[in-house]
């Protein structure tokens, strides 16, 4: 916002110029209408204001005669002050008197009449405004301008009659008539028009429109309850304030004044529940207070109508209202709120406005008096809608700022995993790797170790004997061979079967023809072995290296057959000899080697059957699950 102030401080200096600005702009258009009512057109050449006139009350639809008895009065006038609980008619007579007849078309102007008029210069109609029986229709806001033909003048004196229809209960009543030039009079008439109907009627669609906002805004945050009561008063005064002037609604009068009261009481309410959340005081006593007299006021104004009444009861929720902005307006500044000043100047424009309007709704203000609150009503809901959007803006910067400093966190704490991940991660392979050297160096201790130590028994017998040196070859042979199966186990790529498979049959076909042996190799292209990690692939090399080096040592054999298959979800693995056999192969049969052999098996998840085939010999069977160790079995 404003890139080109990019100061914070220049940038307040600004909207403090544009509200100062703006308030006397507000300031002005106040005073203007405070002084509007006057029509001081006095100024203007060929315009009679008539303020002396004779007032009769009568039924009739044409000028009573001059025998009746009239009443002096002066304009502005109230039938209260001479015709009180009048219903029906009142006929005022104004003289004009002409010292020449009038050079162009003239008009007759009356600013405010309540609630119905029509105008007769020299005993003839003008026409009439508004219905003048009953039910009467509502202009009683309205400014009415009635064309004289320039035929109906007269050199000396000349009678304009007014006939106004009203009732008791209405402020019924005629402000001061303006005759003169139809230019000059069409200009002011417009004016005026301008200000009580069209001016009004903008000002409640603006009105309603910042209301329906507010509102919307309520019913996404209801903790926004301060601003849903705002909103609600600006929808109910928009409505209200319109219906007030409508001139002939579809629904009965009484019915229709009723509803139009009854909704500006509650907007007048809504603004006095407003007052006391925005000062974030949650009155339970004080809202029920305010609610039960939103039910009970329309309900004594329908059983006691009275326009006194009316007034007394805007005055009564004025004073309510005042208690409440000045708890407001002291939190405001007591909190240091960030939109306090554009909140006092919402209310410093409303609250004078109001008072204005409720003393004309007591009859202490001239009749012609215009209604302030329509007017200043805007401009204190849009100070409200600044100050949500406002409050929307911190939030958001604020939201803005926090996902700022989150997305910081976020990144730093991202880098101390990621130190952390590293650290752990080089100890978990530190470990690893010492864990392997360790697993090397026992596999070494068992096999080649235990090789060693035998051969070393042999050639340092506790007995004198001669040393068998056929066997201590074998023996160092043997440790030897299991070395080098150790070394190529350590580089082999994991899964690799038929690699191990190859590295063994490399190894030990030496020793096979050394011992007569013939090896038949018939083994497939295998898969890779999903469980084959190294050290299972270790155990596996441990398990045919053990169970090829007993064919040699004790089978007897002449030859030894090599198989390997994929059979569906395992790899076998089968190693047969034709020698001598074992009798009564099984469990309880099974030697050291044997154990060792499924212990290994096991460890590795592998079966392991050792069995005597029909045909003769020795088999060692191993099956190689097809599954990883970390899925369920089957």
């Amino acid at each position: 916002m404003l890139p080109f102030l990019p100061d914070p401080r220049y940038r307040a200096r600004l909207f403090s110029a544009l509200w100062g600005l703006a308030g006397a702009l507000v300031l002005a258009a106040g005073w203007w209408l405070w002084h509007f009512p006057a029509d001081r057109w006095s100024h203007e050449s060929h315009v009679v204001e008539l303020t002396d006139a004779q007032a009769l009350a009568s039924p009739r639809a044409t000028p009573p005669d001059d025998l009746d008895n009239w009443v002096s009065v002066r304009l502005p006038h109230r039938w209260s002050q001479t015709h009180r609980e009048l219903t029906g008619s009142l006929w005022y007579r104004l003289r004009l008197p002409l010292s020449a007849l009038p050079a162009q078309t003239w008009a007759v102007y009356v600013p405010k009449v309540s609630m119905n008029a029509e105008v007769w210069v020299n005993g003839v109609s003008l026409g009439a405004v508004g219905s003048m029986e009953p039910p009467l229709t509502a202009n009683w806001y309205t400014p009415l301008m009635f064309t004289v033909p320039p035929s109906l003048w007269q050199v000396g004196d000349n009678a304009v009659e007014v006939r106004v229809s009203g009732d008791s209960v209405s402020r019924s009543g005629l402000a001061p008539v303006w005759i003169g030039s139809a230019r000059t009079i069409s200009r002011m008439h417009n004016q005026r028009w301008w200000v009580q109907v069209m001016g009004v009627h903008a000002a409640n669609v603006g009105l309603m429109m910042m209301g329906l906002f507010l509102v919307v805004l309520w019913m996404r945050d209801r903790s926004q309850s301060a601003f849903g009561y705002i909103g609600q008063a600006a929808i109910l005064w928009g409505l209200g304030s319109s219906a007030n002037i409508v001139p002939d609604p579809f629904l009965p009068m009484a019915v229709w004044d009723q509803l139009s009261f009854v909704a500006i009481v509650w907007a007048q309410l809504s603004m006095c529940l407003f007052f006391l959340r925005f000062s974030e005081r949650h009155w339970v006593w004080a809202e029920r207070f305010i609610l039960g007299f939103a039910l009970l006021a329309p309900m004594v104004v329908m059983v006691i109508p009275s326009q006194l009444l009316v007034g007394l009861i805007y005055l009564a929720i004025y004073l309510v209202a005042l208690v409440g902005f000045a708890l407001a307006l002291w939190h405001a500044y007591g909190t240091q709120r960030p939109d306090r000043n554009l909140f006092a100047f919402g209310s410093l424009v409303s609250i004078p406005a109001a008072a204005h309007d409720v003393a004309l709704q007591l009859n202490q203000l001239p009749l012609e008096s215009v209604y302030m609150l329509p007017y200043g009503g805007p401009v204190m809901v849009g100070c409200m809608a600044f100050i949500v959007a406002g409050d929307h803006a911190r939030s958001r910067q604020a939201l803005a700022h926090l996902n700022q400093d989150l997305m910081a966190g976020i990144h730093r704490r991202e880098a101390e995993l990621r130190d952390s991940f590293q650290r752990v991660s080089s100890l978990e392979q530190a470990q690893a790797v010492s864990a392997e050297r360790a697993r090397i160096l026992r596999d070494m201790h068992d096999g080649v170790g235990a090789h060693l130590t035998t051969a070393l028994r042999q050639l340092n017998p506790v007995t004198p004997q001669a040393v068998d040196l056929r066997m201590v070859t074998r023996i160092l042979r043997e440790a030897l061979d299991q070395l080098k199966l150790s070394i190529d186990a350590m580089s082999m790529p994991p899964g690799d079967v038929v690699g191990l498979l190859a590295s063994l049959r490399f190894r030990m076909t030496p020793r096979f023809k050394a011992a007569g042996l013939s090896l038949y190799w018939d083994v497939d292209e295998l898969p890779e072995w999903p469980g084959g990690t190294q050290a299972a692939l270790r155990q596996l090399q441990y398990i045919l290296f053990e169970a090829l080096s007993n064919v040699l040592q004790h089978a007897g054999a002449q030859e030894v057959t090599l198989r390997a298959r994929h059979d569906g979800d395992q790899l076998q693995l089968v190693l047969h000899d034709d020698g001598r056999g074992v009798s009564g192969a099984g469990p309880h049969a099974e030697g050291h080697g044997s154990q060792t052999m499924r212990s290994r098996a096991g460890t590795i998840g592998a079966g392991i059957e050792f069995l005597s085939p029909p045909q003769g010999g020795y088999e060692v069977r191993l099956s190689l699950p097809m599954r990883r160790p970390d899925e369920p079995g089957q």
